[in-house]
């Protein structure tokens, strides 16, 4: 028998295949490592920039006015009326002066303070004795007439009498 030498020699072919495949592996993954990187750097700048204007917004809201509390200023609107003196306001509506006058209505505006008074006259020369009356009263309360009206046509108003109203701003 004939002695066989065999020489194992890889073959070069697929030295250069792996060759190629590894450049591409590596440049492939240091790409991709970049955009990581980039995006990375993007989303800790974008990340700051929301905690800056949640700092801002936070701010803006602290320095803001409180909500208007409509229960307590209700509550205020009506002790503020209840320290009033007013019995300088019914001295002048109770007056001897104003007998002859039908007083209808009596309204009080709580914010600013505003009395209305609404009599119903016998005439309109009538108005002109109950701004007397009213003023002439003491009271240091100095009543406006606003208006006189005369509507017969109503049922609940009798004919020949008129209304007239007055106002003032309180005690």
């Amino acid at each position: 028998m004939k002695p066989v030498q065999i020489q194992f020699v890889a073959p070069r072919a697929w030295k250069v295949i792996w060759a190629i495949t590894a450049a591409l592996l590596i440049a492939l993954s240091s790409s991709t490592g970049w955009r990581l990187w980039e995006q990375q750097q993007l989303r800790r700048g974008l990340q700051s920039e929301i905690e800056q204007l949640q700092a801002k917004l936070k701010a803006q809201s602290a320095s803001k006015s409180p909500e208007f509390d409509l229960r307590h200023a209700s509550e205020q609107t009506a002790m503020r009326l209840l320290q009033r003196d007013w019995n300088r306001v019914f001295d002048a509506v109770e007056s001897d002066a104003l007998a002859q006058a039908l007083l209808v209505q009596m309204s009080i505006d709580g914010v600013t303070g505003e009395i209305r008074l609404e009599y119903e006259l016998e005439s309109f020369v009538q108005a002109s004795a109950v701004t007397a009356a009213l003023n002439a009263s003491g009271t240091m309360t100095v009543w406006q007439l606003e208006r006189v009206s005369s509507v017969p046509l109503q049922a609940d108003f009798p004919a020949g009498k008129s209304r007239g109203v007055w106002s003032s701003k309180g005690p």
